[in-house]
């Protein structure tokens, strides 16, 4: 008779993420995981396999927590334009805390460049997270808050790239005023409807 998992699998991969998120791949070993996830090497590996199988399940969980959240703060404004400045009011704010980064990011300067399963999902994340922001604009497009010509995805693509750099910043422990210098310039930049 095969034995129940003694501890919940949502969970350990949150405790992974966590811990992949702070330290990254390689600095991560598999009794920093031990510890973090309070699951006993054996169970690590019985369920998840080898420690960059448990990146790769780790990263995946990531995107439908951490990338859901970022989808439903965007729904979640008043107005699309609102969400928009939510977003980067959001990233501004975060430099008085832990500055981690974002896991995407992370893996896309550590990982991603020589391994491509982890490519594959790193893509796969920024689409997500591209389309939540053109989703998101093209409901102000269709609010008449930006006017109708907006090209929704090439502006998306451009936010998620400043929004990408803002993180990186912040790791660096640059300024909050610098952020919000690039934050405040990067939302004039795109013109409301008139």
């Amino acid at each position: 008779m095969a034995r129940t998992k003694e501890f919940d699998v949502d969970e350990a991969l949150t405790k992974a993420m966590e811990i992949f998120w702070a330290k990254g791949f390689e600095a991560t070993s598999i009794q920093d995981l031990v510890d973090h996830t309070g699951v006993n090497r054996c169970s690590l590996y019985s369920t998840f396999g080898d420690k960059h199988a448990l990146y790769v399940r780790a990263f995946n969980h990531y995107g439908t927590t951490i990338v859901a959240n970022f989808e439903a703060m965007l729904h979640a404004a008043d107005s699309p334009l609102e969400a928009i400045h939510a977003m980067f009011n959001a990233l501004v704010d975060h430099v008085d805390g832990e500055c981690k980064g974002c896991l995407i990011t992370n893996a896309a300067v550590e990982l991603a460049p020589h391994d491509p399963v982890v490519a594959d999902s790193v893509r796969g994340l920024m689409q997500k997270v591209e389309d939540a922001i053109e989703g998101t604009l093209q409901r102000a497009v269709n609010a008449g808050q930006l006017e109708e010509a907006t090209n929704t995805r090439a502006l998306a693509r451009q936010l998620a790239c400043v929004a990408q750099g803002m993180i990186v910043m912040s790791k660096a422990s640059l300024p909050k005023s610098t952020l919000k210098d690039i934050a405040v310039t990067t939302l004039a930049s795109f013109t409301p409807a008139s």
